[in-house]
């Protein structure tokens, strides 16, 4: 009996020593798997840093010609800009008179057609409208029988004034032919200028074609701004019936007050904008200085050539500009062309090593071997167009240009990108995140 009870008495002794150390078995496994959750591996602590570093290392990009297409990339130049001496002024487009015609009818008439709309580009001579009137028949009638009764009076007269000579025909019957055929004479020739600017070719000009419309045609070469007349309106000989101007001669007024003119003289540069579209910049030279005030403003008008591109520029367009009155140039790009990120700013430039080739201002990526064709068509489908990002230094920014100060030495032709450069930045910075 006692044997039986101490037998029993071990054996639940020997159960809780193995429960004992099954848990406590259990309780160090758990231990060592919440740590090995809370702890980076050496590998994952030095890959980290290395991303990092790639990431900050990396300066070119390359795009697809669909991307290029898509991004609206443009390409520009670092460009000499006077950002700090100039006199701000506003003013206005302006057409000479030379290069401006009011249409107006010798005669007045019908209008029976219009060839031109207005915005149309026409030639010096050009048909613009055509007049019916039936004055114009009675003018050419006149013409044609004067002309023939020419040849008659032109042949008394000169037999008059033989017989004259001859003292065999009184001296007042001579005076008197010879006063018919001058007047007849005088009286052709007003007719044919009066044909004349009716646009009527008095040589050409017989009984079987005689018209009663008229052809108004071009003075001058240029656009068609306005039209003043339908078909059917009775246009009157001082009516002007429609407008034509030659944007081609363009120039600019500024204006500037009395206290500023000493600083102002011929030859100096200005940069404007268009006061409704300031993103684009234009270039003008002056050549003359007005030497009255204009009106009741008490400023004083000044004349500038436009210099460069006229594409977008129409008369009457109001404008800001900046006159460079001193010499003070330095590098500076196009705003829009500089993009920051990470506290640093940055240009990006056109740039390959491998490739000649230039697209719009942009080198194409030509591949070295044929490894690199095949990964260059899987993302690029052939065509790449390479950029590289250069850091700057940042100066004065006036009149949408920025001074640069670039940290690494450049050709005096290289290409920089003035539209895009944000989304080229983008695309560089999420390099790592899409590895």
């Amino acid at each position: 009996m006692k044997k039986s009870f101490s037998r029993k008495i071990n054996n639940l002794k020997s159960k809780a020593i193995i429960k004992g150390l099954l848990t406590l078995f259990i309780l160090i496994l758990f231990t060592l798997f919440n740590a090995s959750c809370g702890k980076t591996s050496p590998k994952e602590k030095a890959e980290e840093p290395a991303i990092k570093e790639e990431l900050n290392s990396k300066s070119e990009v390359s795009v697809s010609k669909e991307q290029y297409a898509a991004l609206k990339i443009q390409m520009g130049k670092i460009e000499q800009k006077n950002l700090s001496n100039i006199l701000k002024s506003t003013g206005f487009l302006k057409v000479p008179p030379q290069s401006k015609a009011n249409i107006t009818s010798a005669l007045g008439g019908t209008v029976q057609s219009i060839l031109v709309q207005e915005g149309n580009h026409v030639k010096k001579g050009q048909t613009l409208l055509t007049l019916n009137n039936s004055d114009f028949i009675k003018m050419q009638e006149e013409y044609l029988d004067a002309k023939s009764q020419l040849t008659y009076i032109e042949a008394e007269y000169n037999r008059q004034k033989e017989l004259s000579s001859k003292n065999v025909a009184s001296q007042k019957t001579f005076q008197q032919v010879e006063s018919n055929y001058n007047s007849l004479k005088v009286k052709i020739n007003s007719l044919k200028q009066q044909l004349f600017l009716l646009g009527i070719n008095t040589s050409k000009l017989t009984q079987e074609n005689i018209t009663a419309v008229i052809n108004v045609v071009s003075p001058v070469e240029g656009s068609v701004s306005t039209i003043n007349v339908n078909i059917g309106t009775h246009a009157e000989a001082s009516k002007t019936l429609m407008d034509i101007v030659d944007n081609s001669h363009l120039h600019l007024d500024l204006f500037v007050f009395e206290q500023e003119l000493p600083k102002i003289k011929a030859g100096q540069t200005i940069d404007f904008n268009l006061t409704n579209l300031p993103g684009k910049l234009y270039t003008a030279k002056i050549y003359s200085i007005g030497s009255a005030f204009e009106n009741q403003t008490k400023t004083i008008p000044l004349h500038a050539e436009i210099t460069g591109n006229k594409e977008g520029l129409i008369e009457g367009m109001n404008v800001t500009a900046g006159i460079n009155i001193n010499n003070n140039y330095s590098p500076a790009v196009s705003s829009d062309a500089i993009a920051s990120f990470g506290g640093n700013d940055y240009i990006f430039i056109s740039f390959d090593p491998n490739g000649k080739e230039e697209v719009n201002g942009a080198k194409k990526i030509i591949p070295k071997n044929d490894k690199d064709k095949i990964e260059s068509s899987k993302e690029h489908k052939g065509e790449a167009f390479g950029f590289k990002r250069i850091q700057i230094k940042k100066g004065i920014s006036n009149g949408g240009y920025t001074e640069i100060t670039p940290l690494e030495v450049l050709p005096t032709d290289t290409k920089v990108v003035i539209n895009g450069a944000f989304y080229l930045m983008a695309m560089l910075t999420n390099v790592g995140e899409e590895e």
